[in-house]
């Protein structure tokens, strides 16, 4: 009975390591370069393993990203999960005028992002092919335009980020002292973090080893 007990935990040990692991591999995709950058001497920011980040979930996308943080043009970026976005001709983070001829929006498209800061590139050829959908963050301001369009319309795959390598790590963020939301927080910087994930993978931790107990229960 002893020896089963210990079966039993080793095998939920190991699960919880490679549930721990394989979550933060899924997690990892959209700011990945982000993070790299962070991790470099040249590029890096204040040596420090808090940081200051916004949850999604509580994003509203106003403007104060854009004018409240102490660096101009602000540390806070857009990006676009690509595991989310749906890759459409017409993209609503884009361009609003969605009825425009397909060969005619990269010339005459109506900009979502005042600065243009959405990139465009077709992967699979054709007028009505596949796109990628970027943002160029030399270019973007973190006015959250093209994020508030793909929230309230499109696949949600646009959100807002305080870039590491950015960020001066204020003591007291200004950006979180003036969100109307509550939307920033400081948060533990590890490997596994895209900014976004870091707010669900407690829960999916949790829920992988429910399920886990559930087996074993199951199994005797």
């Amino acid at each position: 009975m002893e020896d089963k007990g210990k079966e039993k935990q080793g095998r939920r040990s190991f699960l919880k390591t490679a549930g721990t692991a394989a979550c933060g591999i899924a997690l990892a995709g959209v700011a990945g370069r982000v993070i790299s950058a962070h991790q470099k001497e040249e590029t890096e920011g204040p040596k420090s393993r808090y940081v200051w980040q916004i949850d999604p979930a509580k994003c509203a996308f106003c403007d104060i990203c854009e004018t409240a943080c102490v660096r101009t043009p602000s540390a806070v970026k857009a990006v676009n999960d690509q595991k989310k976005c749906s890759f459409c001709v017409v993209c609503y983070g884009h361009i609003s005028n969605k009825q425009i001829e397909s060969d005619k929006i990269m010339s005459h498209g109506e900009r979502i992002c005042p600065h243009d800061a959405v990139t465009r590139e077709n992967y699979s050829g054709g007028k009505d092919g596949y796109f990628i959908y970027d943002i160029d963050h030399g270019l973007c301001t973190g006015c959250s335009k093209c994020a508030k369009e793909c929230n309230a319309k499109g696949t949600k795959s646009m959100f807002m980020i305080i870039r590491p390598d950015l960020c001066l790590n204020c003591n007291s963020c200004n950006i979180a002292d003036h969100c109307p939301e509550n939307a920033i927080d400081r948060l533990w910087f590890g490997p596994e973090d895209d900014f976004r994930g870091i707010y669900e993978l407690e829960g999916m931790q949790d829920g992988m080893m429910n399920g886990m107990e559930g087996m074993d229960n199951y199994n005797g």
